[in-house]
C-alpha cells in the first residue's frame, strides 16, 4: 500500500498531464499549456507556496529536462 502523499502526488501528476494533453488537442503547445496552468496556480496559491515551487524549480528543472520525458 502506497503512502497517502505518494498517491496524491501521482494523482496530481496524472491530472496535470491530462490537462496538458487536452490543451494540446485544442492547439496549444506543451509550453503554452504549462504556462497557462502555472499562471492560474500562481494567482491562486499563497506566496509561501510559490516560493517553495520556485525553489523546487531551481533544484530539479535541469534533472527533469535531462530525462527527456
Amino acid at each position: 500500500v502506497k503512502p497517502e502523499t505518494e498517491f496524491h502526488a501521482e494523482v496530481i501528476v496524472e491530472i496535470v498531464n491530462t490537462a496538458i494533453n487536452a490543451m494540446e488537442k485544442l492547439g496549444l503547445s506543451q509550453e503554452e499549456a504549462l504556462n497557462g496552468i502555472l499562471s492560474q496556480v500562481a494567482v491562486q496559491v499563497d506566496a509561501k507556496a510559490m516560493a517553495h515551487a520556485n525553489q523546487l524549480n531551481q533544484q530539479l528543472h535541469e534533472i527533469y529536462k535531462s530525462l527527456n520525458i
